[in-house]
């Protein structure tokens, strides 16, 4: 029985590492007592190339303690030259009913963000991206101190695959 187990173990990890071999970076942030509106999270990023393009998504991994159907980021990308973009995005996180999206077993879900696409890093260095949180209460006006469920928040920086014709 145990070399069943030690067998869908390893087949998973093989499958798992497959299906990331178009990434070319990845990074996580873990909450321990969820994400504080003071954190601002930071992804250092090496220029991978200067001339291929690559999509950038945000991954998060969210329990049953998330009690919004969106979320809301401010994030921000640094230059090598100390040039700065800024966006205020809103995703999806939740159906209608309540029941959290994303991928997964039980109570923990995990969602594959895009955040942009065909992203061409033309300055060689390191680029620097923050990310905070932008979540309220309905009809309030300050920012929420603590938002809970967010287990962990990631960057996925990955090759565009060429498509078959």
């Amino acid at each position: 029985m145990q070399t069943h187990k030690l067998c869908f173990l390893v087949g998973f990890c093989v499958f798992l590492v497959s299906c990331q071999d178009n990434v070319m970076y990845s990074d996580y942030k873990s909450f321990d007592y969820g994400w504080f509106k003071s954190d601002t999270l930071m992804f250092d990023i090496q220029a991978p190339d200067t001339i291929k393009p690559y999509d950038l998504f945000f991954v998060t991994r969210v329990n049953q303690d998330y009690e919004f159907n969106n979320l809301y980021l401010i994030a921000n990308i640094s230059f090598p030259n100390g040039k700065q973009i800024g966006d205020t995005l809103e995703y999806e996180m939740a159906e209608s009913d309540g029941e959290l999206m994303g991928k997964g077993f039980g109570s923990v879900k995990e969602s594959k963000l895009w955040y942009k696409s065909n992203v061409i890093f033309t300055e060689k260095g390191d680029y620097t991206l923050e990310v905070k949180h932008a979540m309220r209460k309905f009809e309030k006006v300050e920012a929420l101190d603590t938002l809970h469920g967010i287990m962990d928040f990631g960057v996925h920086l990955e090759t565009i695959k060429p498509t078959e014709n």
